[in-house]
């Protein structure tokens, strides 16, 4: 499994460096973008902060969209990238962390951790709660088809754009690169950074026992996953940017969706609790500067 994974990711690396082969149209740069936060979205609300730590509520059909798109961002299928992302936070910073840099260098946290037969060694139980969801269940079954299927239909989007709308200036091919191959790329590394760049470079606002770090340009990447620390500290925070000057489109999206009834429950830090943990963060670092 690991050498098939191996194969695809560098597939996808060469085919996202098509961009430079196919052109550029605004018609598929475009469409590239709103499909990488469409299937962002999947990852950061649907995996991450729903499935993954049951920030919020919604309904079965509405995570069951929230998941078809995340598995359409090929990371894996829902339970296996539950089960692995509660791993790390349970074990985060140890040699059972498969992807912390303390441990196994920034290479092997980046992406290298994808190439080890460890990854592929999770047998589902850190996610058994999901279990009752068929659907749920069905998408991790079907996922080698959905990730591959997609690709198909975004070759026939792109062509059917550029047959109906010459002016468009597209094509299928063109399509296939920027939004399926470059898009997917690109995906990758923002999320990959979490594991990586957020446990080595940025600010630690809390004392989350780890080396966890808010990082700007991982949360803006990332869909607001970059400000890790606040995530570390508050895992079950439907909201990672705490604070204003935090852009964490994720939450923002959420919130649009709350109002009108498509998600509920939207869990946030007490107040008193963060700064307290704020304050006493701070008296830590300056004993430790003195």
């Amino acid at each position: 499994m690991a050498r098939i994974v191996v194969v695809a990711m560098l597939m996808f690396h060469v085919g996202a460096a098509g961009v430079f082969f196919v052109g550029a149209s605004t018609t598929a740069v475009v469409a590239m973008i709103v499909y990488y936060i469409l299937r962002g979205f999947g990852i950061t609300a649907g995996f991450h902060r729903l499935l993954a730590h049951r920030s919020f509520r919604t309904s079965r059909p509405v995570q069951f969209v929230l998941a078809l798109f995340g598995s359409l961002a090929i990371q894996g299928g829902p339970l296996w990238w539950v089960a692995h992302h509660r791993t790390h936070h349970r074990y985060t910073e140890t040699d059972k962390d498969i992807h912390s840099p303390r441990t196994k260098g920034f290479w092997r946290s980046h992406i290298g951790w994808m190439f080890s037969p460890a990854s592929f060694n999770e047998n589902g139980a850190g996610a058994r709660d999901l279990h009752q969801y068929g659907e749920l269940k069905w998408l991790q079954r079907q996922y080698a088809w959905i990730a591959l299927g997609q690709g198909a239909v975004i070759y026939l989007v792109g062509a059917a754009i550029g047959y109906l709308v010459p002016e468009s200036g597209t094509s299928g091919l063109q399509f296939l690169v920027w939004v399926y191959f470059f898009g997917t790329v690109a995906l990758w590394h923002a999320t990959f950074m979490v594991n990586s760049v957020c446990h080595l470079w940025g600010g630690q606002p809390f004392d989350a026992k780890d080396d966890s770090t808010n990082n700007w340009v991982v949360g803006l990447l990332a869909l607001g996953e970059g400000w890790h620390n606040n995530h570390h500290k508050f895992a079950n925070s439907a909201r990672h940017g705490l604070f204003w000057w935090q852009f964490d489109l994720t939450w923002l999206i959420l919130k649009v969706m709350s109002w009108v009834r498509l998600v509920r429950d939207l869990k946030l830090p007490n107040p008193t609790v963060m700064a307290d943990a704020l304050e006493k963060n701070r008296t830590r670092a300056s004993a430790s500067a003195t």
